[in-house]
């Protein structure tokens, strides 16, 4: 690729490549652009834990790196790379990412409210409106440079002190389970609310040490599966990982209308990457309605749903949740007329990916309960790895990371919401909300706890 992959990571300044940001954002955009090319979208930034106030430097350093955005464009070397590792991305798509320029100070307004009584603290506003085409790309870099900016001026103790064994360290406890568990497999997820890009470089190189050192050492059956970021899997070798975000589903339901919306976002998304041996990898997302609302859609059409290979569980109970997948893969398998045999397992093929808050521990838990009904699983992880820190002064205190989202709020015109399978949290407006619980027959529950 091209030489800044030679530059130390400490020595990098974000943002620095259009290509550090996760595949979601790219293979996502690809389709905006065959099915919504002249969409207009807002999209809001909220802060869930906004006891974390920024100070002013904080927010200045934020605007100037949002601003400088703008000079970011696809490489030819990077274009190059891109074509080589996903064979999916079509030319005209290359092309467009090609010569593509983001505009924030047209497209992306930031805002200090102050918090504090000397107005030194305060919460940061960030509005951005424009083309669906293009703004899709602000929300990964944007939050990471938010996230880079709290952890330079805001909470500055803490240090990097052995975050590479810590990590190379995590892979191996990931890989070697205690017995009966299965190894995990397992990808790194943690551009969005990485501590800096220096974090998120250093545990990718102690994710993938750990990885060659346990199979150095006879392991089988685990697997570092690769990293959601792009850059960071051009440079280290490893396979992308992610396609769908909820953002897609957001739209498309406030577009077309909430029932049917999974499937149809499915069918629109097959249309943009046609299933096949070369084909990007079909992973539903499944909570952005509520799994109860895309398991019927899941099931509506039995050929559809046995080309997606595998479904991520991204809130609610993981275990209810694999129990469900099981039984609705059964109930698809029979409508489709196999399982005739009854040796046959189902859902071979099938798997689940888990990528809601996950540990070491959590992640092994789950493991088993996978193994224990015979249904297969994988991991994405992201905060638990790249922004892991202990306070400088407090070793045994936690340095504790933002909690932070941006997401879709209208297309067009139209409010996108997003429901849970965390019961009353979703997303947007709350009358939106109860007409997309009615449109799917979900009931109207804790209102109160709504969330941004």
């Amino acid at each position: 690729m091209s030489n800044i992959l030679e530059l130390p990571a400490e020595e990098v300044e974000i943002p620095f490549s259009i290509l550090d940001t996760d595949l979601y954002k790219l293979t996502m955009q690809n389709a905006v652009l065959h099915h919504f090319h002249d969409a207009q979208v807002v999209i809001r930034f909220t802060n869930r834990a906004p006891h974390m106030l920024f100070n002013r430097a904080c927010f200045d350093w934020v605007k100037g790196h949002v601003l400088g955005l703008s000079e970011l464009k696809l490489q030819p070397e990077e274009r190059a790379a891109l074509e080589k590792a996903y064979p999916w991305f079509s030319s005209t798509y290359l092309d467009y990412l090609g010569s593509m320029r983001l505009d924030p100070l047209n497209q992306v307004k930031l805002s200090f409210h102050p918090k504090s009584d000397d107005g030194s603290l305060g919460e940061i506003g960030i509005v951005i409106e424009g083309p669906w085409r293009d703004t899709i790309l602000y929300e990964v870099p944007i939050m990471s440079i938010l996230s880079e900016g709290y952890f330079k001026f805001v909470d500055t103790d803490w240090n990097y002190d052995g975050q590479f064994e810590l990590a190379k360290q995590k892979a191996i406890d990931l890989l070697s389970p205690p017995s009966p568990t299965s190894p995990l497999v397992f990808s790194e997820f943690g551009t969005r609310r990485r501590r800096s890009f220096r974090t998120q470089d250093t545990v990718v190189r102690g994710l993938v040490a750990g990885f060659e050192g346990w199979k150095a050492k006879g392991g089988k059956g685990g697997l570092l599966a690769g990293t959601s970021n792009v850059y960071l899997a051009l440079k280290y070798g490893l396979k992308p990982a992610g396609t769908i975000a909820h953002e897609w589903i957001m739209a498309i339901g406030a577009t077309y209308g909430y029932k049917g919306a999974n499937g149809k976002a499915m069918d629109m998304w097959e249309e943009v990457y046609p299933p096949g041996p070369n084909g990007a990898p079909l992973t539903m997302l499944t909570d952005t309605y509520t799994a109860q609302a895309f398991f019927v859609d899941f099931i509506s059409q039995p050929e559809r749903a046995l080309r997606w290979s595998t479904l991520r569980q991204d809130s609610g109970d993981p275990f209810e949740f694999v129990k469900a997948a099981k039984e609705t893969w059964k109930i698809i398998e029979e409508k489709a007329g196999m399982n005739s045999d009854s040796s046959q397992p189902v859902a071979k093929g099938k798997r689940v990916i888990f990528s809601d808050g996950l540990d070491v521990n959590k992640a092994t838990e789950l493991q088993k309960g996978c193994d224990d009904i015979g249904m297969a699983a994988s991991f994405g992880i992201g905060t638990f790895l790249s922004n892991d820190f202990q306070k400088a002064s407090s070793p045994d205190q936690v340095s504790k990371p933002l909690n932070i989202v941006i997401k879709l709020n209208q297309i067009n015109g139209k409010n996108c919401v997003k429901l849970s399978d965390d019961k009353g949290k979703y997303t947007g407006d709350v009358e939106e909300v109860k007409r997309a619980q009615e449109a799917l027959n979900l009931p109207h529950e804790h209102e109160d706890k709504r969330r941004g």
